[in-house]
């Protein structure tokens, strides 16, 4: 923001400018969130999971984040004594919260339907894929599939995955049915943690298995207002990413790509934007690009 909308920010506070940020207790994008809303003198609500140990009044919110319907009336509930002008879930934990309670406050949000195509991967890519966008053949199984029957019917080398999970937990590459049945068992218990099992669902009992999409891979950062997408930043990843697993590194940024390349990323992210229905607020994309052209491997309704 700049600086006249900094003093205007901080010239109205209070109610005007009240912020409900939904932050689970397992993330690590608090501090730095909480620092910009003081630079700008917004005035934030902190929703949790877990009750704070010396909360403020008025300045906190325990939520049941695994019970949306009860989160949602708890914040109507708050909204209704001390109004707020947005709902902002920065984990994928509070996206979808945080398009219930807008919609239910009448507030600037993404839908229902596509905030849960961006948490849902199996949903998502059979969106991009109708949409006409580059995109891998795929195919769903349950985990109480018997890997040892299934591996024969799947193209190598693929990649497996939870279909919620993020932060690419999970996500393993198989060159062959060996590696894909330890892969598939390795998924499928991570999926039984009780946690885990608890914030999936009925999806903890699905895996995604992809094929294999090589090439460099980016990450593009950016805010969509009324559909229109605004390119904040684009990272490159300079350690190559070829599995088995995928464990997050280096972001560099601005990016080194040549500009017709990171033009065509930006179209990508837009294209994939629109497909799965996102229309407001922050957007994360991760995409892969070679010699085809630039694939979405996935996009989230959320900063990264």
């Amino acid at each position: 923001m700049h600086k006249r909308g900094r003093r205007q920010a901080k010239k109205e506070g209070g109610a005007g400018l009240r912020l409900l940020l939904l932050l689970p207790t397992t993330t690590y994008r608090a501090s730095a969130f909480l620092r910009a809303a003081q630079r700008l003198g917004i005035d934030v609500v902190v929703g949790s999971d877990q009750r704070q140990a010396l909360p403020a009044p008025g300045r906190a919110l325990t939520l049941n984040f695994l019970r949306p319907e009860s989160a949602v009336a708890d914040i109507v509930d708050f909204a209704g004594t001390r109004p707020l002008r947005a709902v902002v879930g920065v984990d994928d934990e509070g996206v979808l919260l945080a398009a219930l309670a807008s919609e239910a406050l009448g507030l600037p949000h993404n839908s229902v339907a596509s905030v849960r195509a961006t948490r849902h991967k199996h949903e998502m890519r059979a969106a991009l894929a109708g949409a006409g966008l580059p995109s891998p053949r795929y195919r769903v199984f349950s985990t109480e599939d018997d890997p040892a029957e299934v591996c024969g019917s799947v193209a190598y080398p693929c990649v497996l995955k939870p279909v919620f999970l993020s932060a690419s937990r999970g996500v393993i590459r198989a060159d062959g049915p060996e590696a894909f049945i330890a892969a598939f068992r390795r998924i499928a218990a991570i999926l039984a943690e009780p946690r885990t099992a608890a914030r999936g669902g009925g999806v903890a009992r699905t895996i995604l298995v992809e094929d294999y999409i090589p090439g460099g891979e980016v990450a593009l950062e950016g805010l969509l207002v009324k559909g229109d997408l605004k390119t904040l930043a684009l990272f490159d990843k300079p350690d190559p990413l070829k599995g088995p697993f995928f464990e997050e590194t280096l972001y560099v940024t601005p990016s080194r790509l040549p500009e017709e390349l990171q033009e065509e990323v930006e179209r990508q992210t837009g294209e994939a934007a629109r497909a799965v229905g996102l229309r407001e607020g922050p957007v994360h994309a991760e995409l892969r690009f070679n010699e085809a052209g630039v694939w979405v491997v996935e996009v989230a309704a959320r900063s990264i």
